[in-house]
């Protein structure tokens, strides 16, 4: 309704306004009517988005259930995920985890997706499940069908278009409730329903969920804490509730690394959340997955690291674990600057698989061998370990001032080095294999960046907590950034037009 009304308001203006020029007798009644199509547009304001932030520490499980909401209902849950910030992690770098459950699209693997003229380039899983791109965005969903009426088929629409198109948490959180903007409440429906919920988090060291209906958006920044989620509402007014089930399960594996470390690192997410299973795997007899956050469902996941700024976010990173299930399977690195994924990545759906039956208990996909399963992991996290040690290695020696080519020479040795040692060990669950010499950088040659100008400016948000009790609370706007706004823009110009008519009209009779 209120993008008919503006759209009615803009070009009904101006069509006054040229009949007022042909018809300058009747100009005062015109004036009249010009100010009130103009006003009209004042109605139609880019709303800041709907802020429902809480304290995300280490309190979650006594989160209080906003008021007008009711209790979650079972049904069919399918992703889950994670967001850690600022305190909360060893090094202030936020981190964004998912776990894609997806029956019907099994083979997963990374996508290289080149820059244009008017989009970033981006590393997501199969192009647009979950990914990161050049400026450090990264971003995941996890489908919330209570939202709508039909089932959300524009959900990784809307991954794409803001991998594309956005570089931070707040420039996402703007353009949601803009109704001129790819994302908002007008056009994002385009892409077909939109019931989900989005995990962002950006090189500015913001993380944030937005829950998202066609119309609608609300946002929950993470603050120096961490939250999780599911398939349900959490903070979308009338339907949010508590966390249970698997973002519940999420949550205690975070509460536990949290608890014993005082902060969460980057293997803490790969090797103790995601594959999480509620310590099922370190008994000695055989076990289910079924239901868990990691289950014979999950055919992918995702940890994406961002808050290093330099290069405007090109050192950002992302590990994927590919095939049922990563509870048994490895995380290995993409970086989007380093531009085309390695081949055999295309493979590790295989690989996994074969992993996953090797370790079935009489060939029960739900039930699997705890001594396999920990036979299995104890190599891959020794080799994920190996590429976060590596990783870090890296962004530590890289130098200000190198050109895009050089760039691009430093991250593919890395991602090449470390992702085929790693798939090695994995294969061949040993941790003997001689770890390969780091290769020398010798690049001369420059280049001219392919990508959009960068002309963000570093945004922090308003958002901050002061204790540890988990609380509620609605906020009228989420950002303190001021934005040209169109609709005053155009008033003025209505009301500028208007002045100068009067004058014209009264000159006319001074004339006469």
């Amino acid at each position: 309704m209120r993008e008919r009304l503006r759209l009615f308001g803009f070009h009904n203006s101006f069509l006054l306004a040229i009949y007022a020029m042909a018809n300058i007798d009747k100009v005062v009644t015109l004036v009249i009517l010009l100010a009130f199509f103009n006003a009209m547009l004042l109605l139609v304001t880019i709303y800041p988005i709907h802020d429902i932030t809480k304290d995300t520490y280490t309190s979650t499980r006594s989160l209080v259930t906003p008021q007008n909401s009711y209790p979650h209902t079972n049904q069919s849950e399918e992703c889950s995920s994670v967001i850690v910030t600022g305190d909360a992690t060893k090094d202030g770098r936020p981190i964004l985890m998912k776990n894609r459950d997806s029956p019907e699209d099994l083979f997963n693997m990374p996508v290289y997706i080149p820059a244009t003229t008017s989009s970033f380039a981006f590393v997501a899983v199969n192009t647009n499940a979950m990914g990161i791109n050049e400026r450090g965005l990264a971003v995941m969903n996890t489908a919330m069908p209570e939202l709508e009426h039909e089932y959300g088929i524009g959900n990784l629409v809307l991954n794409r278009w803001i991998l594309e198109k956005y570089e931070s948490v707040e420039d996402v959180a703007r353009d949601l409730n803009n109704s001129r903007s790819l994302i908002g409440p007008y056009y994002r429906s385009t892409a077909g329903a939109i019931a989900t919920c989005i995990g962002v988090i950006d090189r500015f060291g913001a993380g944030a969920f937005f829950e998202i209906s066609n119309t609608q958006a609300y946002v929950q920044y993470i603050v120096n804490g961490y939250d999780t989620r599911a398939n349900h509402a959490r903070i979308f007014p009338g339907l949010a509730s508590g966390p249970s089930g698997r973002d519940q399960y999420l949550l205690d594996a975070l509460d536990e690394i949290y608890e014993e470390n005082g902060f969460i690192t980057w293997s803490d997410v790969m090797q103790k959340s995601s594959r999480y299973v509620r310590d099922k795997e370190l008994g000695s007899v055989s076990f289910s997955i079924d239901g868990e956050a990691c289950n014979p469902n999950t055919g992918a996941s995702m940890v994406a690291v961002s808050g290093d700024s330099r290069y405007n976010g090109k050192l950002n990173i992302m590990w994927g674990a590919y095939g049922i299930t990563p509870l048994i399977g490895v995380f290995v690195p993409s970086m989007v600057v380093a531009r085309e994924t390695p081949a055999i990545l295309g493979l590790m759906s295989s690989y996994t698989y074969q992993k996953w039956l090797s370790a079935q208990v009489q060939a029960n996909p739900i039930l699997l061998d705890p001594n396999r399963v920990q036979e299995i992991q104890n190599n891959a996290f020794y080799a994920e370990d190996y590429t976060i040690e590596e990783y870090e290695y890296l962004i530590n020696q890289i130098p200000d001032g190198l050109s895009d080519n050089q760039l691009d020479a430093y991250t593919s040795e890395y991602v090449e080095r470390v992702v085929g040692y790693a798939v090695d060990s994995y294969l061949q669950e040993t941790t003997s294999i001689p770890v390969p010499p780091r290769g020398v950088i010798t690049v001369t040659s420059t280049s001219t960046s392919s990508i959009l100008d960068d002309t963000t400016t570093t945004i922090t948000s308003t958002t901050s907590t002061t204790n540890n009790d988990a609380y509620w609370t609605t906020i009228s706007q989420s950002t303190s950034v001021t934005l040209p706004n169109m609709n005053r823009v155009f008033l003025g110009a209505g009301i500028g037009l208007a002045l100068v008519l009067v004058f014209t009209l009264s000159l006319k009779k001074r004339i006469s």
